[in-house]
């Protein structure tokens, strides 16, 4: 059961990320997305530290080691929310949701590159299905969109912020080797706050606006807790027990989540396409995920927490 439990919370944790670009809509009005991201960790920081101390897994790490988490801190939330941010001032979001929707096969070319892992055929084509069933969604069925896309500077940001999440989760499956997910996931989330921290002196203005918002604050308060600190917390677990590939590859429910979640919030339309590529990137799930469900561990050997 604790390996469903692993897969319940990726899902719950795609869950709470779809739902972001809704809340963020309401956020974008500030026009300050590193102040509103600061935030957000603030928050974040304040219970993973807390969980921490609770759980007694507080520990000192060699110096060796502060160098992952500062790239951890970097990649997986100074640069993948900037560089996506940024890029959403020069591309659509639906462009750019399709585009991020790449970080799986990263996490994969990474992988075989740098580790030199290669992933089995039923793998590689699950993570390919994965990308086939998102993009399905977010064009509205019409895949032939795809062909229209540019390549300008909104599509280079985009793209550089999955590689920027697809570090993260390499990053991370090395440290979690050695320590606990709440540990990584905590030194993480303190080493990118404070690489946001100055953002704070930079836009004084927006600064102000931002926190003395009640509305705002309660906002940042959701992200912080459920989209930050249990989200980046059950993404490191999922990496320990089924790999960095079959944890990366759920990263694309979110932008079906997300659609949802604009159709139930916001009352924009879906079609059936919604339906039929979150199938397809479903059955992705079970092809990539498939030696490590518990109906096939009677038939399977134990995976190491290093496999993708």
């Amino acid at each position: 059961m604790r390996i469903v439990s692993v897969h319940l919370k990726l899902l719950l944790a795609c869950l709470f990320w779809g739902m972001t670009p809704t809340i963020g809509r309401v956020l974008a009005e500030f026009k300050a997305p590193f102040v509103v991201v600061c935030g957000r960790f603030m928050v974040a920081c304040l219970f993973l530290v807390w969980f921490c101390r609770a759980a007694q897994q507080f520990k000192s790490v060699p110096r060796q080691h502060w160098w992952r988490f500062a790239g951890m801190g970097a990649s997986g939330i100074l640069l993948h929310n900037g560089l996506l941010y940024k890029g959403l001032e020069y591309t659509s979001a639906t462009t750019a949701s399709i585009v991020v929707s790449l970080i799986s096969i990263q996490v994969v070319c990474l992988d075989m590159l740098i580790y030199r892992r290669m992933p089995d055929h039923l793998t590689l084509i699950g993570v390919l299905l994965s990308f086939v069933g998102t993009a399905f969604v977010l064009t509205d069925g019409h895949l032939t969109q795809l062909f229209a896309i540019g390549i300008g500077r909104g599509e280079v940001l985009a793209f550089l912020s999955a590689l920027a999440w697809a570090v993260y989760s390499l990053l991370g499956r090395s440290l979690l080797e050695q320590y606990s997910p709440l540990l990584v996931t905590t030194y993480a989330a303190l080493a990118g706050l404070a690489m946001l921290l100055p953002f704070l002196v930079v836009e004084p203005q927006a600064t102000h606006a931002v926190f003395s918002s009640s509305h705002a604050l309660m906002l940042m308060f959701f992200l912080g807790l459920i989209g930050s600190a249990l989200g980046f917390l059950w993404y490191s677990e999922a990496m320990l027990k089924i790999g960095a590939v079959g944890t990366a590859v759920y990263i694309n429910l979110t932008p079906v989540f997300g659609v949802v979640a604009a159709s139930v919030f916001l009352g924009e339309k879906s079609s059936q396409s919604v339906l039929l590529g979150g199938l397809v990137v479903c059955a992705s799930l079970m092809l990539v995920n498939r030696p490590r469900w518990p109906w096939r561990r009677a038939a399977q050997p134990a995976v190491p927490a290093g496999r993708p």
